[in-house]
């Protein structure tokens, strides 16, 4: 990584000759002023890794060479080949540590990079104060840099009267929101809800049934694919006989095709399925291949919301094999933090459909919509005064 350090009258100039000599990719590592005036940055660029090659292995005629002259002998050839299978495996292990160090570097240029946006960010906004108590109250909801700098570029006015509700205006043009199922009478709709363990989809699946069920009039039918735990299959059950809504169990392609079948007279089919971590990639495809024969299915994307932007990001990537078409966030009590919502709807391009914000089936379920999205994210005007 190359680093240097710029000086300039004002923080313009100095960003200027970052941009010129280190390229788009550099990232800004510290900003200050000097004591006799202007500005100073340092700034940094990742160089291209040099990656050891592995150790070559041949079978040329030095193997052959005179056991007098203290050289071992030629071996037969399945002999070679079982020294270079050693010492192939052996230079693997330093292969998947370059990797490992690829990676480390990746993210640390990331953070960088972020890091950079705000300094950024931070430079400009500073000779606004009317703009400040915004900037730090979006900073706290860990909305990204760049989502910041769109919101407030020009929002400016006098003594930062009028700013609150234009900054909300803004905010309701970003997000994204799908509302209810659009039934069809004789073709239902069909739901499945992906994402990793943990986040709460048994419990969202079973709330999004009884909302439909009750306040919508339809008629709803759910299919379970989460056989590995049988405890998800009973709740689920149990949540379907209570509320009189015919439930499935399906443990394969097939079977999700003859439950879909079966519950074919409903408006709607809620499908359940396995939560998977977003580095299992065998299982995911296992997943993938039930859910892709299924015709006309709409897939939701469940994200907790207090999980970490990072890992959320990371999450979006795996699940991206699914083609979700919605995004339902979970978990909104146990978090004051919402920046990352309106992230991933920017950075998806995909609608929000549902919110959960407690555990009762089916009080704790929200339709998301922009003014209810925006009023959490956005600071009060006893923030601001704060």
């Amino acid at each position: 990584m190359q680093v240097k350090r710029f000086t300039a009258p004002d923080m313009a100039q100095a960003m200027r000759q970052v941009r010129q000599e280190l390229g788009p990719d550099a990232v800004i590592l510290a900003t200050g002023r000097l004591p006799g005036g202007g500005v100073e940055i340092s700034a940094a660029v990742e160089t291209d890794p040099v990656i050891p090659l592995a150790p070559e292995v041949g079978l040329g005629p030095e193997t052959c060479a005179d056991p007098a002259d203290g050289v071992e002998p030629a071996k037969d050839p399945d002999s070679a080949l079982n020294d270079i299978a050693q010492k192939t495996a052996q230079s693997a292990a330093p292969s998947r540590q370059v990797a490992d160090l690829v990676n480390r570097v990746e993210s640390l240029n990331k953070l960088l990079a972020k890091h950079m946006m705000r300094s950024e960010a931070t430079a400009l906004f500073a000779e606004r104060p009317e703009v400040t108590p915004f900037y730090r109250h979006l900073c706290a909801m860990e909305v990204e840099p760049a989502i910041i700098a769109q919101l407030l570029d020009e929002l400016a006015a006098p003594q930062g009267r009028g700013m609150l509700p234009r900054l909300s205006i803004r905010l309701k043009q970003m997000i994204k929101v799908s509302g209810p199922p659009k039934v069809v009478k004789g073709r239902p709709s069909i739901w499945a809800l992906v994402g990793p363990t943990g986040v709460g989809k048994t419990t969202t699946v079973a709330k999004l049934a009884a909302t439909f069920h009750y306040k919508h009039r339809l008629d709803v039918g759910m299919i379970t694919l989460d056989t590995y735990r049988m405890a998800a299959a009973e709740q689920l059950d149990t949540y379907g006989r209570i509320m009189q809504v015919h439930t499935v169990v399906a443990g394969d392609a097939e079977d999700a095709k003859r439950a879909v079948l079966r519950l074919k007279e409903n408006d709607i089919i809620l499908i359940d399925t396995v939560g998977r971590s977003p580095g299992d990639h065998d299982n995911l495809a296992e997943l993938e291949g039930i859910l892709k024969v299924l015709p006309g299915l709409k897939t939701h994307l469940v994200l907790a919301c207090p999980t970490r932007d990072a890992d959320q990001r990371q999450v979006v990537q795996s699940f991206q094999r699914f083609s979700p078409s919605n995004l339902i966030f979970t978990k909104l009590d146990e978090t004051k933090v919402y920046g990352p919502i309106i992230n991933r709807v920017v950075e998806t391009g995909l609608p929000v459909s549902y919110l959960t914000d407690g555990q009762k089936v089916p009080d704790d379920l929200e339709e998301a919509s922009r003014d209810g999205l925006a009023r959490r994210i956005m600071p009060s005007r006893q923030d601001l005064e704060l």
